[in-house]
């Protein structure tokens, strides 16, 4: 598969010419790579790219994952960033999750970063548990907190319908979080890390001054991005690519040099939609101006009666030519995304 993952690296090098500005090693547990592995990789970005002066580079891990050894290599090659799949520090909620690791694990994990000199960690929180209280949920946080990290990133479990949380739904094995518990919980977050100085700059992510995340920021402003290995995506602003998830015609391809990949060209609706969906995702918004520029469309005139909507019910609000969700709109962000979008004629 790494043999696979650089010559896709090497391949697609050519059709790119912009100084690569973070590198995020994820979309599975990359923790469990060897650290020679992993270097190759890096090694062959470092060959074909140009790589920015202050590039940001994360892997993300999985507490159980993490010693000193692994970590001293990670430091050693370049990566700048850790993000840590921590969920929680309840022993029966991450049984429950079917995590391997324990609470201790989870702190001495972020303990032994810092020792090495890792500064910029984040770690994952879930909120909207199975049968999680607002005790649990608040002295996670605060555990969260005390543990001084510049980052957080916060998901709402979310149940998909081929899953054994799927089964245990449908067969009401277990109790789930209704959509006004799932609420209630993502204000006991906002307020919790807010109140602790945390920037709530974007809906499932909070971080301290000057550490919010450089990759995914990327994606919310729709900057171009390569995606490498099975069923990753690539975007160059107007078309997407996406590899294909079937690992075995993934590798097969490979070795005859090409690339497994189907190309969407996105409509100038499409576009204009996603800019829409991402840019309200943040707290930085959507800049009306900047949409009219690029795409010739005045959203505030054309939405003028729902934008006003928004503003008087406290959803919203506009501010030097940027519209922006509030905390309350953040709550309804789909909805709201849904009934500015335009549709093809």
């Amino acid at each position: 598969m790494v043999k696979a993952l650089n010559k896709e690296l090497t391949i697609k090098a050519h059709e790119n010419t912009e100084v690569v500005k973070t590198i995020y090693f994820g979309g599975g547990t990359p923790s469990v790579l060897s650290a020679s592995l992993l270097h190759s990789l890096l090694q062959t970005i470092t060959r074909h790219y140009l790589l920015d002066s202050e590039i940001e580079i994360t892997i993300e891990a999985n507490p159980d994952d993490i010693n000193y050894t692994i970590l001293q290599d990670w430091f050693d090659m370049g990566i700048n960033r850790l993000s840590i799949g921590i969920q929680t520090f309840r022993p029966q909620l991450l049984e429950s999750l079917n995590r391997s690791h324990n609470a201790i694990q989870a702190i001495k994990s972020i303990d032994m970063a810092r020792k090495i000199g890792f500064t910029n960690i984040s770690a994952d929180l879930m909120f909207a548990l199975p049968e999680a209280s607002d005790e649990i949920l608040q002295s996670d946080l605060e555990t969260m907190v005390s543990l001084g990290l510049p980052h957080i990133s916060v998901y709402g479990l979310t149940i998909e319908e081929k899953t054994v949380f799927g089964q245990w739904k449908r067969d009401g094995t277990m109790p789930f979080p209704t959509d006004e518990v799932y609420a209630h919980n993502y204000r006991i977050v906002h307020d919790t890390l807010v109140g602790h100085n945390y920037e709530h700059y974007e809906i499932s992510n909070f971080a301290k001054k000057g550490f919010l995340s450089k990759h995914n920021t990327s994606y919310w402003f729709q900057e171009s991005y390569i995606g490498i290995g099975p069923g990753a995506h690539s975007f160059n602003g107007t078309d997407r690519k996406e590899n294909i998830s079937n690992n075995q015609v993934y590798l097969k391809q490979l070795a005859l040099g090409n690339i497994p990949e189907k190309v969407e060209k996105l409509s100038q609706t499409e576009m204009m939609n996603e800019y829409i969906m991402t840019h309200l995702r943040t707290q930085f918004g959507l800049h009306l101006s900047d949409f009219r520029r690029k795409y010739g469309f005045d959203l505030a005139r054309h939405h003028h009666r729902f934008i006003h909507s928004l503003c008087q019910e406290g959803l919203a609000t506009i501010t030097d030519d940027t519209l922006k969700l509030t905390f309350d709109g953040f709550l309804i962000s789909d909805e709201i995304c849904a009934k500015l979008f335009f549709v093809d004629k």
